[in-house]
């Protein structure tokens, strides 16, 4: 009889201790969960200042045109991380700012039109990005040689 008494004393300390770890777990989990919404990750755009030279123009329009290039240089940004690589190849499309579908009147879209007519071989410096399942993104053009 005391076998018994005392198998059935330890399986509800068992069942005690063990639910009260599942309290503490729980406690834990939802704590975490709210640090984690109070502290969102905030996403910063990557942006790559370069001088690249020319390879080709692929020319539809001044305002619908893409770049073949090579970079050459990449300068060091410590406000964004930059992820263009000199000697890589990319295929470089202008970021024209529009409002409500026309065509801002800007010194950016001014410059990102005249790089519509560069040649082959002819180097420029600008500011571009990566977005995500849409290549890169010429964002500013700094100057044109």
């Amino acid at each position: 009889m005391r076998i018994i008494i005392l198998s059935a004393l330890s399986i509800i300390s068992l069942l005690l201790i063990s639910c009260s770890n599942c309290k503490d777990s729980t406690k834990t989990n939802q704590e975490v969960t709210v640090q984690t919404q109070s502290n969102p990750t905030s996403i910063i755009q990557n942006l790559s200042l370069v001088t690249a030279r020319v390879d080709e123009v692929l020319f539809k329009s001044e305002t619908d045109y893409q770049i073949k290039v090579t970079v050459l240089v990449v300068e060091q940004n410590d406000d964004r991380p930059s992820i263009a690589t000199p000697g890589n190849d990319y295929l470089l499309t202008p970021n024209f700012r529009y409002d409500n579908d026309k065509l801002l009147d800007s010194d950016i879209n001014e410059s990102l039109k005249k790089l519509s007519k560069i040649s082959k071989g002819k180097e420029f410096k600008a500011e571009i990005s990566l977005e995500n399942e849409k290549g890169w993104f010429i964002q500013k053009v700094i100057s044109i040689d």
